[in-house]
């Protein structure tokens, strides 16, 4: 493959959607009448909370695929470690593998697509996971343990990589895709990369959720912050509430919710949402290079809601951090990417944990869970909310009188099962630990 191929098929594939697929969507659906509530926000999982509190292993659970357990259906992922409750997949999309070691150093764990430019044994050599795409045969694959899956199409439900002049022929193409790789009987998993279809606007209308159920594990690419298009698509969406600007780290938040809600019992598979790391392959005017601070907001936003892992979009045109963004942008950019990486991988054990439900109050997403002696309370701004402090109410049987602000070496008092925090900015994020009595 030639060095700039990559750059060439995905440039392609955005001025398709920006030009062919941005006017079918303008002229379908800009003009529909658009819901003004949007959905339920993650703090919505528990409409009434009971007088008196129950303790925290009775309160209900969120739904999920069963965590780490969840790979042990697939020999290859089983056997190279992703059962392990420390292991939270970090990707990067479409890796070069002469780039494994610079992307490990910076805690990236998996490629989902390989350029293939090189061996996939240059990747999986640093300990890099790779899901490659069929560009590698099952020869070149071979019995590689670090090959864990096999991504089966990118965008196929807007038509893109699967060749369906319908979303009814794309998802027959899909299908025959998916058979086509399951037949090698290989003990990996089938993984696929969906975009616009989880609006439910112009693509992929009526067929989403089988799109959805093919695959293994899926992950989502919109990319908010960054393109102004994606902005008019998300807002086109009946279910985005009136009058919110897309822009925002919650955006990411609410695309795995979309995700969810096309899954015949939601988080039965995993969840993956794609976040980009500069300007990604973007010609429409306006697009913006996303800022670090943004990176980390929309990644926890993601994962507040049940994200089960984050991959990153490096793919950049901006002409300030190179085409590999997280490669050759400046080292005080990839400091900062590193840490915000680390930060995530650092919770895995917790994060690999089944969710409570508890509404700890207004205008924030949050994320109950337990481990080791200690409940955990991720928390951001929810959708449409401005920043600011937020109070969080706490389940009666939680005895502590302090939490512990995660990596922020500061605590905050209780009071009344309450406390009290400040959100300054609309990525800001912040973790929480309360000891308390899980048994």
């Amino acid at each position: 493959m030639e060095q700039d191929k990559p750059q060439a098929r995905i440039l392609g594939r955005r001025n398709f959607v920006m030009g062919i697929g941005a006017a079918s969507l303008a002229a379908g659906t800009a003009g529909a009448v658009l819901s003004g509530t949007g959905q339920a926000s993650r703090t919505d999982g528990v409409a009434e909370k009971a007088a008196s509190a129950p303790a925290m292993t009775d309160l209900p659970r969120i739904a999920w695929e069963g965590g780490p357990e969840y790979w042990r259906r697939f020999g290859k992922a089983a056997a190279a470690g992703w059962t392990d409750p420390a292991f939270f997949p970090v990707g990067v999309f479409f890796g070069r593998p002469a780039h494994a070691k610079h992307l490990k150093s910076l805690g990236i764990n998996v490629f989902q697509a390989v350029e293939h430019n090189d061996p996939l044994s240059v990747a999986t050599a640093e300990g890099m996971f790779c899901i490659p795409q069929d560009e590698f045969t099952a020869a070149e694959i071979g019995e590689d343990p670090l090959a864990v899956g096999l991504l089966a199409y990118d965008e196929c439900d807007m038509g893109l990589g699967c060749g369906g002049a319908t979303t009814q022929e794309s998802l027959a193409n899909m299908r025959a895709q998916v058979d086509r790789l399951r037949s090698r009987n290989d003990g990996r998993f089938i993984n696929a990369n969906y975009s616009k279809g989880v609006l439910e606007t112009f693509w992929a209308r009526g067929t989403m959720g089988d799109f959805m159920s093919v695959v293994d594990a899926a992950s989502v690419d919109n990319y908010a912050y960054t393109s102004p298009h994606t902005g008019v698509a998300v807002v086109a969406s009946a279910h985005w509430p009136l009058g919110v600007p897309v822009a925002r780290s919650a955006t990411y938040g609410w695309l795995v919710d979309r995700m969810r809600a096309f899954q015949a019992s939601p988080g039965v598979q995993p969840n993956w949402m794609l976040v980009e790391t500069a300007m990604p392959y973007l010609t429409e005017a306006g697009a913006s290079t996303i800022l670090p601070d943004q990176i980390e907001g929309a990644c926890w936003s993601a994962i507040i809601h049940e994200a089960r892992g984050i991959v990153f979009f490096q793919h950049n045109n901006d002409g300030i951090n190179g085409n590999y963004s997280l490669v050759e942008s400046p080292l005080p950019r990839q400091e900062l990417i590193r840490t915000a990486i680390s930060r995530i991988r650092a919770m895995a054990p917790v994060l690999n944990t089944q969710s409570y439900e508890w509404d700890f109050g207004a205008d924030s997403d949050t994320m109950l869970k337990a481990h080791d002696g200690a409940a955990y309370v991720f928390a951001s701004l929810a959708l449409g909310t401005e920043p600011g402090s937020r109070t969080f109410t706490l389940p009666a049987s939680f005895a502590a009188t302090a939490v512990e602000v995660v990596g922020e070496q500061r605590s905050i008092p209780i009071s009344n099962s309450t406390f009290t925090d400040v959100f300054p900015f609309e990525y800001t994020h912040h973790i929480y630990r309360i000891p308390v009595a899980l048994g």
